[in-house]
């Protein structure tokens, strides 16, 4: 936990308070024992519960920060009464209301996936929630609906821009460019007689680059336009690939772009490639 933690969870609580029904939101620490007085029911807790660091499955660079959390919403109520389904309101309002401010005045961002599962959506968001459940009743304590949450933000930045052609195709995301040995192309030719051989040299080969990255769009509508304008440079020409480090590669033929598994959408849609493509001169 850090003060940007802290500064996430207080965007939270401020979400709880404007909840109608909601009477009192307490943050607390983790598995802090509270008490709420009766008069103050129907109270919402939030508390942090462990955080987790990471990176997109196929770009592992930069590092993303998601802060798990808990909101227990508390009562006296008995399921299967009145109160009990408006208790079940509140928590919904509280759920929804939450996943409507997902960004948290600029808190979170979006990010890859959790790499610990569970039921959390959507995977990428800048704060993904899960189901409500009814906690464990304790008899003499009030009833708890409760519900999951994370939300998170880049750490430490996740990369400079590519650009092919000066396009500023690969803007959004982070993107890793692996550039593969320079060739140099020779002939092997035997005569009867000769000891040895006779080599003849062709010149440099082309040689391989390969980018991977991450394309982000705020509609899935600019996303598909995004991917078909870097279709749109697979025409046999070459151009000019800039890294994100700034490292110019001249004479670049983009040979193939692949979609690496479907689009997903958090507050953005985003959509794992690969790129190929082939040197001809350095």
């Amino acid at each position: 936990m850090n003060a940007a933690d802290w500064e996430m969870l207080e965007a939270i609580r401020k979400v709880l308070i404007g909840i109608q029904g909601v009477r009192t939101v307490r943050l607390i620490r983790t598995k802090e024992s509270v008490e709420v007085p009766l008069s103050r029911l129907v109270a919402a807790l939030l508390e942090p519960t462990e955080t987790e660091a990471g990176t997109w499955p196929e770009v592992p660079v930069g590092a993303y920060h998601l802060l798990h959390w808990r909101v227990s919403v508390l009562d006296r109520a008995m399921p299967g009464t009145r109160a009990f389904e408006s208790l079940v309101s509140v928590a919904e309002a509280c759920r929804d209301g939450i996943l409507a401010s997902s960004l948290l005045g600029g808190q979170a961002e979006d990010g890859p996936p959790s790499a610990r599962g569970g039921d959390l959506a959507p995977d990428v968001g800048a704060t993904r929630i899960g189901p409500i459940r009814l906690a464990e009743v304790i008899a003499g304590q009030p009833i708890a609906l409760v519900f999951h949450g994370a939300s998170g933000y880049w750490a430490e930045s996740m990369t400079g821009a590519a650009t092919l052609d000066d396009e500023m195709l690969f803007s959004s995301g982070p993107h890793i460019v692996t550039v593969g040995s320079p060739v140099r192309r020779v002939k092997d030719q035997m005569f009867n007689g000769l000891v040895g051989g006779l080599v003849l040299d062709l010149g440099d080969g082309p040689r391989p680059i390969e980018q991977k990255g991450i394309l982000s769009a705020s509609t899935a509508t600019g996303l598909a336009l995004l991917e078909a304008a870097i279709e749109s440079f697979i025409d046999g020409h070459a151009y000019t690939l800039t890294t994100p480090n700034g490292t110019d590669y001249p004479n670049c033929r983009l040979e193939r772009f692949e979609r690496l598994g479907p689009p997903q959408a958090g507050t953005r849609w985003h959509q794992t490639y690969r790129a190929i493509y082939q040197q001809l001169a350095r």
